[in-house]
C-alpha cells in the first residue's frame, strides 16, 4: 500500500500533471527536475488566462518554487523520472500513449496555443485516470479522506485537516514501519512519536489565530489542503463556501458504488475501478469488439516501447490498453486486458515474443495484424 508522506500545499491542481509529463517526454531522459520545473514555470506564465481571476485559483503557478513543487508531485505519483534522470514514469508513459495527451504534446512543441483553462480542466477519461493513480500511489490517505467526506456529506477544510493528521496520518505511519527497513523504521518512529502528540499540541492554543500562525499548522496544511482540492478537480468534492467543502452530485449519486469499491483490497483495486467506476465518469461506455481491443493493444503497444524499441512491463501494457479503449467509450478491466493479451499469447506464440525480467515479464515484440484474429 502506498502514500505520498510528503506533500505540499500549492500542489492543487491535477490537470498541470498534463503539461509536466509532456514537457518531460519532450525533453527525454537525462533532464533533471530543475529543469523541467523551470520549463513548466515559464509555460504557465505565457499562457494567456480566460479571466483574471485565474491568478487567484487555489494552486495557480506563481513562481518557480511552486512549479518546482509540482515536478516533484508529479514524480511521487509516476508521472516522471527520477530527481537527476528526468525522463517519464509508468504513469507518464502510459498517458503519453493516450490521445489525451497528443494536445499538450503539441503544446510544448508551440504547434496549437492553449489557455490556462486548458491547462488545468481535465476531460472525463482524464479524471477518471488521475483517480485511479490517486488511489493507488497515495491509496493510504486519499481512501480514507473520501470515506470521510461521504460519511460527512459536508465540512470545513480544518475538520478535514485534523481527522486527516490526527487520526489517519499515525495509521499510515504504523502501516509503513511494519515493513520498513531498519534505518526508515527508526525515522518513522520518530514520526509517528510526534504524530501522536498532533492533537495535545493543537489543543494547547489559546486561540484560533495562534493556531493558524503556528508551524504545527503548516504541517497541516500541507497534508489535508491539495487532497481535498484534488478529489475538486475529479468532480468528487465542490468548494460551497471559503474554506468549506461538499460530496459532489457525482459522488452523492454513486456514494453507494464508491463505499463498495473502496471496500476492496489495494490488490482488486485496479479492476474495481475499472468495473464501477469509469461508467460513473463515462456514461454509455459498452464492451470492444476484438478488433478494437487488438488495435489499443498494438497501439499502446508500439507507444510505450517506442516503435518496438524498448520491451515492454506486461502489467503497463494491460493498464495502457484499457485506458486507450475507454477513450473510445469502450470498457476493458485490466485483467479482461490480460486474459485477452494471454489468449493471444497461446494462439500467436510465433508473434509475440515474451521475456521475463527482474521485475516481471516483458513483451519485446508483437508481430500482429488485426486481420491475424479471424486466422
Amino acid at each position: 500500500m502506498d502514500v505520498i508522506v510528503e506533500t505540499h500545499g500549492e500542489v492543487c491542481r491535477l490537470g498541470y500533471l498534463r503539461a509536466i509529463t509532456a514537457i518531460a517526454a519532450s525533453l527525454g531522459e537525462g533532464t533533471t527536475l530543475e529543469y523541467i520545473a523551470a520549463m513548466l514555470h515559464s509555460l504557465v506564465q505565457s499562457t494567456p488566462l480566460v479571466d483574471q481571476s485565474e491568478e487567484k485559483l487555489t494552486g495557480f503557478i506563481r513562481n518557480p518554487v511552486t512549479a518546482r513543487n509540482y515536478v516533484t508531485l508529479a514524480r511521487d505519483l509516476g508521472f516522471v523520472g527520477g530527481e537527476r534522470t528526468g525522463g517519464l514514469g509508468t504513469w507518464g508513459r502510459i498517458y503519453m500513449a493516450m490521445k489525451s495527451s497528443a494536445k499538450f504534446s503539441a503544446y510544448v512543441r508551440g504547434d496549437v496555443k492553449l489557455s490556462h483553462r486548458d491547462l488545468i480542466s481535465l476531460n472525463p477519461v482524464e479524471k477518471f485516470l488521475m483517480l485511479y493513480v490517486v488511489l493507488q500511489r497515495d491509496h493510504l490517505m486519499t481512501k480514507r479522506l473520501l470515506e470521510f467526506a461521504i460519511e460527512r456529506g459536508e465540512f470545513t477544510r480544518n475538520e478535514a485537516m485534523i481527522f486527516l493528521m490526527e487520526e489517519v496520518y499515525p495509521e499510515v505511519l504504523r502501516t509503513l514501519m511494519s515493513s520498513a527497513g531498519k534505518r526508515r523504521r527508526a525515522e518513522l518512529m520518530q514520526k509517528l512519536g510526534e504524530a501522536q502528540r498532533f492533537r495535545e499540541l493543537r489543543e494547547s492554543f489559546g486561540r484560533k489565530s495562534e493556531w493558524i500562525r503556528s508551524p504545527l499548522y503548516a504541517k497541516y496544511r500541507h497534508v489535508a489542503p491539495p487532497r481535498l482540492e484534488w478529489l475538486v478537480d475529479l468532480d468528487l468534492l465542490a468548494k460551497v463556501r471559503r474554506g468549506r467543502y461538499a460530496v459532489s452530485e457525482l459522488l452523492r449519486n454513486n456514494s453507494s458504488i464508491f463505499r463498495k469499491v473502496l471496500g476492496f483490497p489495494p490488490s482488486s483495486l485496479p479492476d474495481q475501478l475499472f468495473a464501477n467506476i469509469a461508467p460513473v465518469y463515462l456514461k454509455y461506455v459498452k464492451s470492444p469488439p476484438r478488433g478494437m481491443s487488438l488495435q489499443a493493444l498494438l497501439t499502446a503497444f508500439r507507444q510505450l516501447s517506442r516503435d518496438g524499441r524498448e520491451p515492454v512491463n506486461v502489467k503497463t501494457l494491460e493498464v495502457a490498453t484499457s485506458f486507450l479503449l475507454l477513450e473510445n467509450n469502450l470498457l476493458m478491466t485490466p485483467k479482461e486486458a490480460h486474459e485477452f493479451l494471454n489468449g493471444l499469447s497461446l494462439i500467436h506464440s510465433d508473434k509475440i515474443f515474451m521475456t521475463p525480467m527482474e521485475d516481471g515479464l516483458y513483451i519485446t515484440r508483437i508481430a500482429l495484424r488485426e486481420t491475424d484474429l479471424t486466422t
